[in-house]
């Protein structure tokens, strides 16, 4: 993933609560560019960007909570959520990742107890992702993205 992107906009006269809704956003958008990739399953770079993305947004809204009224805590906690479970899938794929290498490093006897572990990995990261694409009807459900939104927006703007 990129480096994280300079918020626009700010200086030293910016309110801390307008910074922060600014840089809010801003991670916010540069995490979700990665969504569509990442339920599609195709490419885990679109994956590993958006968990990357995701810790940013989390670091961002963990230092700006005391400025947001209560229901911030909902986006907050669901941002957590979604770290967590695009986490989880993303140690499967690094995991299954070093197992390929640590078996092609070893002789040809050792290998078929390291498939099997290969494949107990593979399975584990199916029921994960499985979990992941659940996640994400439910905040396509929720509208999450609309309402993250709005709700910076109008807690952090004017």
């Amino acid at each position: 993933m990129a480096r994280a992107q300079r918020v626009a906009g700010l200086d030293a006269t910016t309110r801390y609560r307008q910074a922060m809704g600014r840089i809010i956003e801003a991670r916010f958008e540069e995490m979700w560019a990665h969504r569509d990739g990442t339920i599609l399953g195709r490419d885990p770079e679109a994956l590993h960007d958006m968990r990357v993305g995701s810790r940013r947004l989390r670091a961002a809204m963990d230092v700006a909570v005391d400025c947001f009224p209560k229901k911030y805590l909902y986006y907050h906690r669901t941002v957590k959520q979604l770290t967590d479970v695009l986490g989880g899938v993303r140690d499967m794929d690094v995991m299954r990742d070093a197992l390929l290498a640590y078996r092609d490093s070893r002789p040809a006897g050792e290998r078929p107890a390291i498939n099997r572990l290969i494949a107990d990995v593979r399975a584990e990261r199916e029921q994960k992702r499985t979990e992941l694409i659940a996640f994400f009807h439910r905040l396509d459900v929720e509208r999450f993205d609309v309402r993250f939104r709005g709700f910076i927006a109008e807690h952090s703007h004017g």
